[in-house]
């Protein structure tokens, strides 16, 4: 049995067409999902690149198609990393509103080797992590949801005053309230003596309607010191959380293992041990190794644990420290007391590329000599707290990663 024929073109015979195509489809995306229906051999990412080329302002449209298609005998092989995470590869680089980044290889042969050793990485590491990932999720939903409602208690402490008004306002005119009312309106002397609406309770008296306002006014009063702290707390787990969601997308399998150890150290995870049974001695892996352009060493810490070890334990007091600003990231150590200004652009660089902020462009990163990073007694893995800092910009760039590791 045949398959049932398909009613598409090659993809040239649409020359004499293009015209009225870019015309009618003024938009990448749909003349991309045309192009893909009615053409053979056209994935979504050749369409979408080969609609964003017709849409380009040089030449015919038939100039912009012939070269379009030409690349493809002098490919420039590129990995594409997406905005959702995912990677792909084309010949050469294509435009798309989903691209994050691109990494150019010599080869299509290079290129393939990368992206299925890199693929396979990264589904060894989703399946070794795949409980951890869990964990962190539930934690930060469970979280979340708690500072939403902490926050609408706080917004109810705003309306302390208004119980306390009302109180006091029942309290003066009390000879007017009776027994069995259910509101009463009353000059608000706070007020240019605005008529105010009181809601009462008929099953008490009228001293005990005002009282139940007293009441309401200062277990909200007494709320605002403890559900502040509770904020505090809150968000600093969220924070922390957040901060392991970003390093498990970042990790490589190796790194896996502590961070793992570091959700059972902070109680995320309960480990079973048999009774009597000593504590495993934890042995925490080397941070990875760069070398910037002039031949100084720059450590990066992967997870948690070692970021503490590599800034509070390994680098010197006058080595640099580098870290994303106000956003989760690893630490990054340029062992140099005066590295020059191409050297710390390299190691921003790095701080950038291995950060929640790995897509963005120009991220802020802070740097400062290490003996101005402190770690605060309590503190979480990995947190600390810097002053006198400066700040350097960074797009990420995978080929300068690539290019600087050891």
């Amino acid at each position: 049995m045949k398959p049932p024929k398909q009613d598409v073109v090659k993809p040239f015979d649409t020359l004499s067409n293009l015209d009225n195509l870019v015309r009618d489809y003024p938009k990448a995306e749909v003349l991309a999902k045309l192009l893909q229906q009615t053409s053979q051999g056209l994935a979504h990412d050749t369409a979408l690149g080969l609609a964003a080329a017709l849409h380009a302002t040089d030449g015919t449209p038939a100039d912009r198609f012939k070269h379009f298609f030409d690349r493809f005998n002098h490919p420039e092989p590129t990995l594409n990393r997406l905005k959702n995470g995912k990677t792909s590869f084309s010949a050469f680089a294509m435009a798309s509103d989903d691209l994050a980044e691109t990494q150019t290889f010599d080869t299509l042969s290079e290129l393939l080797d990368f992206f299925y050793q890199d693929r396979a990485e990264r589904e060894r590491v989703n399946e070794q992590a795949g409980n951890l990932i869990h964990i962190v999720r539930n934690e930060l939903k469970k979280n979340r949801s708690k500072l939403k409602k902490l926050n609408q208690t706080m917004a109810e402490t705003n309306q302390a005053d208004s119980f306390r008004i009302k109180g006091e306002l029942l309290t003066t005119y009390l000879n007017q309230v009776k027994r069995g009312m259910t509101e009463i309106t009353l000059p608000n002397f706070y007020d240019d003596d605005k008529p105010l609406k009181i809601s009462l309770s008929n099953q008490i008296g009228p001293s005990q309607n005002a009282q139940k306002y007293f009441n309401r006014y200062q277990k909200l009063k007494n709320a605002v010191a403890y559900v502040t702290e509770q904020i505090r707390l809150t968000q600093t787990e969220i924070d922390y959380l957040s901060n392991i969601q970003a390093q498990i997308e970042l990790a490589s399998p190796k790194d896996i293992n502590e961070i793992r150890i570091e959700l059972q150290q902070q109680g995320y995870i309960r480990v079973h041990r048999k009774r009597g049974s000593k504590k495993p001695r934890l042995q925490i892996s080397q941070p990875e190794k760069f070398r910037a352009t002039d031949g100084t060493p720059i450590s990066v810490g992967k997870n948690n644990l070692q970021n503490d070890k590599l800034t509070l334990h390994t680098a010197k007091k006058t080595d640099t420290w580098l870290h994303v600003k106000n956003m989760p990231g690893s630490h990054v150590i340029i062992h140099s007391a005066a590295p020059s200004d191409e050297t710390i652009a390299e190691a921003a660089n790095l701080a950038a590329y291995f950060s929640k902020a790995r897509d963005s462009a120009s991220v802020p990163v802070d740097y400062v000599q290490v003996k101005r990073v402190h770690k605060p007694n309590g503190a979480k893995p990995g947190f600390v707290i810097y002053e006198g800092q400066q700040t350097a910009y960074a797009t990420p760039d995978a080929e300068l990663v690539k290019q600087l590791r050891v």
